[in-house]
């Protein structure tokens, strides 16, 4: 296992013997079986008499040679390693070996799609999976040129970080690797990039189709084009794509003073992603599941696809041109993606209100996150390439991207892009840390960092923000202060930049009667500008949500937006207090039936469809978690009773009908509830202006198959409308939700026994939230056992992204409460396995902790 786990240590020390790397990859596609060929020549600079090692996972090594001579392969591999000792100046190793298909999302990812039997690659390989294709020195520090070379059937593209060449016919060789037989072999040969780190090359094959042209940088006509699987031609939305990248291009070009760094621009939909996207220099990898749409998509999947790409285009520059030295600063690639994305959505796109969706979607986890026992400042110690894999959060991405957008209040944005420009420019093609970013804003501003970099940045929890607020004799404002209280555990003071701001609520509307900016710098300010002003029905610390705080609501806000919060139709507030009443319902503050109905009240009239699908989730949670078991079944009765209401006053055709009836789908629960949706499925309901499409109906038939309504051949049936890659993927986690012990029996040994090869990557995904999706959560009583008692087993077999990514959907945390002793069953586990893997003992106290929470909330 040591050899798999590449220490921060080990690769500080390597990255001191070894530089300039230039890699020579030869990869073969055209062999009959389970592995690919690949054959490594890596030249580089060593010190004198050094000893190192490559990093290589293959199926076998029948070749290693170093400057000429020929190695004894029981001498120089093992598990994981490729042993170099002894090497001086300029050295040369080739390394063949036969690499092994994997499907789990990692290393080079092989999809054979149901309907054509036709082949798909592609790489991922970030945090550490080059090696799993090639030999290679897989650490970010250690930055190399690539020069690919491809053999392919001859049908297939090839795309990798340099332009595309044209492929040449390799004489006499043939190759199986084809639905309708023998095929001639291509042979692609790519002229070499620009040092890039590992984790960012990438080489994606098959027969894709494409659509595109060019974009216009600074530095003239680049190529771009969109890539994905043949039959989904027609929904690759390249004008779209493409369009969104050059509004961005410009944008990110005039801010950061520096042209694209590359030579084209690829978009590639991929099937059985991990990710919802990957920016690999040139040939950016989506999730074809997420982010291509068969069906009608929500605004707030349109938003989210444009957003993606925003931010994927960012990483171009930052992480990509500049990179991290180690992991630890991977917020500097995340963060400021998260930011500079989401701030070019509101800037470039239609969607306006970026920030809301921000909010809703992104901030709102990490504030869960970041109150976990595991929590972690955005700049922390990741010791290994194991950890990695928890390092990828919302902490990372959106509290690291709220810090960003603070430290640009704080120092003015344009002194802050002033020292983005001046960062990238000095470190181009080069690493960087924290430090070497902090000091080009530092320049730029005329200011030091450390203390705010010390708030923000080294210091984990959520600061809460509150009011104080006393009355004068006439019934104004005698004074206001905003008070921020730290989380418990970390008692540091952070700076806001931040807006206050009161409403009125009269005649079924309210007005913003003043608001003022506020800065916040030793943990609380007064607002000297609402002294004398009305007092406010609506008082709103942090409005339009500005800062990374959690707000505590004062009692008369709380009670005018229980009563009234539909006359709140104002996107940012409405978001805000909808916000601030979930997670004052999640720390034990107010019931969970007051937020059940507050989120019920504003479903109908929410004015962000990101905000409307957010909320649709935690009132979800709300139901099967917060709320008392006694209640819970009412509760969510009448809940789905309101949402098909709102979903038959909704406006025919609108994104609102869509999300209202994507919510009534998760809340349904009685027999006339599922009614419904069996009659809109078949087409014996219609609801006007809303075709139920594809991946509509498949929405419906997990819903049916929760409230007990559809069975295994019903689900069958409706597979052969949709016999393909995602409808198969769709049908298993519909079985995975009928409501019966047998089901969810039969889904988790698919995931952790499974009959032959182990599940898709995609696949365990459904699954895995197929066995959660339950309206009684007391349906999984003699299943937890068993999950628990088998958890890790799985997790060993599925180790990294795959396997806590499905450890977290299936853990049973709705059962406390309602099925005796599961707690302590979870912290018998933690007791009994003190030395499992990192990352699932994360899972397992994370978990533990959101039933404390449950039952702490299920209590109120």
């Amino acid at each position: 296992m040591a050899g798999l786990n590449l220490t921060k240590i080990e690769a500080a020390e390597r990255a001191t013997v070894v530089s300039h790397a230039s890699y020579s990859v030869e990869l073969d596609f055209t062999l009959p079986g389970d592995t690919f060929g690949s054959r490594t020549t890596l030249t580089f600079d060593a010190a004198d008499e050094t000893s190192t090692f490559l990093d290589l996972v293959a199926d076998s090594v029948t070749r290693v040679e170093v400057d000429g001579a020929e190695q004894d392969l029981n001498a120089v591999v093992s598990e994981g390693r490729l042993a170099l000792t002894q090497v001086s100046s300029r050295t040369v190793v080739v390394v063949e070996a036969l690499m092994p298909y994997r499907t789990d999302g990692q290393g080079v990812h092989r999809f054979v799609d149901p309907e054509t039997g036709e082949t798909y690659l592609y790489t991922q390989f970030a945090a550490n999976d080059a090696r799993s294709a090639f030999a290679c020195f897989d650490q970010p520090d250690i930055k190399g040129t690539f020069a690919f070379t491809v053999d392919a059937p001859a049908h297939w593209v090839v795309v990798s970080n340099s332009p595309e060449p044209t492929p040449v016919v390799v004489d006499g060789a043939t190759t199986e690797v084809c639905p309708t037989g023998t095929t001639a072999v291509h042979r692609w040969t790519f002229a070499p990039t620009v040092p890039l780190p590992c984790y960012v090359a990438a080489v994606m094959a098959g027969p894709y189709a494409s659509a595109g042209g060019t974009l216009t940088s600074q530095k003239g006509e680049i190529s771009a084009r969109v890539y994905g699987r043949a039959q989904l031609a027609d929904h690759l939305d390249a004008d779209e794509l493409l369009g969104v990248v050059q509004s961005g291009l410009e944008l990110y070009e005039r801010m950061f003073g520096t042209p694209y760094p590359y030579e084209k621009y690829d978009q590639l939909f991929v099937p059985e992603y991990n990710l919802g996207a990957m920016e690999n220099v040139g040939a950016v990898t989506i999730s074809e599941d997420r982010l291509l749409f068969r069906s009608r998509p929500s605004d707030a999947e349109r938003e989210a696809r444009q957003n993606v790409v925003l931010h994927e285009l960012a990483h171009m520059w930052f992480g990509n041109l500049v990179t991290m030295r180690w992991w630890d600063d991977l917020w500097l690639n995340e963060s400021f993606a998260e930011f500079v994305g989401t701030w070019a959505t509101e800037k470039v796109t239609e969607f306006t209100d970026s920030w809301v969706t921000f909010g809703a979607n992104r901030k709102s986890v990490a504030y869960v996150q970041d109150q976990l026992p595991t929590t972690h400042a955005i700049v922390t110690e990741v010791p290994d390439t194991e950890a990695t894999v928890s390092a990828f959060d919302m902490i990372t991405y959106a509290k690291g991207a709220s810090a960003l957008k603070q430290l640009a209040a704080y120092v003015g944005e344009d002194a802050f892009f002033t020292g983005v420009a001046s960062y990238l420019t000095t470190y181009a093609y080069g690493n960087a840390t924290l430090a070497e970013f902090l000091a080009e804003v530092e320049n730029a501003a005329g200011r030091s960092l450390d203390a705010w970099a010390h708030a923000w940045l080294e210091t984990p929890g959520v600061p809460t923000l509150r009011t104080e607020l006393t009355e004068a004799a006439d019934g104004t404002i005698g004074s206001l202060a905003v008070v921020e209280d730290p989380a418990p555990a970390f008692p540091v003071a952070h700076p806001h930049r931040l807006s206050v701001a009161g409403y009125a609520h009269a005649d079924g509307h309210f007005t913003r009667l003043w608001d003022a900016e506020v800065a916040v710098e030793e943990g609380s300010a007064p607002v000297e500008a609402a002294a004398g002003r009305p007092l406010p029905d609506l008082l709103l610390a942090n409005d339009g949500d500005r800062t990374y705080a959690k707000l505590h609501l004062t009692e008369r806000t709380i009670r005018t937006a229980s009563d009234h919060i539909a006359d709140l139709t104002e996107a940012k507030p409405q978001a805000l207090v909808l916000d601030a009443l979930w997670h004052m319902c999640r720390d034990g503050q107010l019931p969970a039936a007051r937020y059940i109905d507050a989120a019920l009240t504003a479903l109908p009239v929410m004015a962000n469809s990101t905000a409307a699908e957010a909320h649709a989730r935690t009132l979800v949670a709300a139901l099967t978690r917060y709320a008392p078991p006694a209640q819970a079944q009412e509760l969510g009765r009448e809940a789905a009773e309101r949402l098909w209401t709102a979903v038959d006053s909704a406006a025919p055709s609108s994104d609102l009908q869509l999300q209202l009836l994507k919510a009534y789908a998760q809340v349904a629960r009685t027999d006339a509830q599922a009614a419904r949706l069996s009659a809109l499925l078949s087409g014996e309901l219609a609801l006007d202006g809303l075709t139920i499409d594809t991946d509509l109906s498949w929405a419906l038939v997990q819903s049916l198959a929760a409230a007990g309504a559809i069975d295994e051949a019903g689900i069958d049936a409706h597979l052969a409308t949709d016999d393909t890659a995602a409808g198969r993927r769709r049908a298993a986690g519909a079985k995975a939700a009928i409501s019966t012990i047998e089901a969810k029996r039969a889904a988790w040994n698919a995931l952790a026994h499974p009959e032959g090869a182990a599940l898709n990557n995609a696949t365990q995904y459904e699954v895995g939230l197929g066995l959660a999706r339950v309206n009684d959560p007391a349906l999984l009583t003699e299943l937890a056992p068993v999950l628990l008692d088998e958890l890790l087993d799985y997790y060993l077999e599925n180790e990294g992204f795959v396997g806590a990514r499905v450890a977290r959907y299936v853990f049973p945390v709705a059962t406390v409460g309602r099925v005796e002793g599961v707690d302590a069953q979870v912290e018998a586990w933690l007791e009994a396995h003190p030395d499992a893997p990192s990352v699932l003992r994360k899972v397992v106290i994370e978990s533990l902790d959101e039933m404390r929470r449950a039952l702490l909330a299920q209590s109120v």
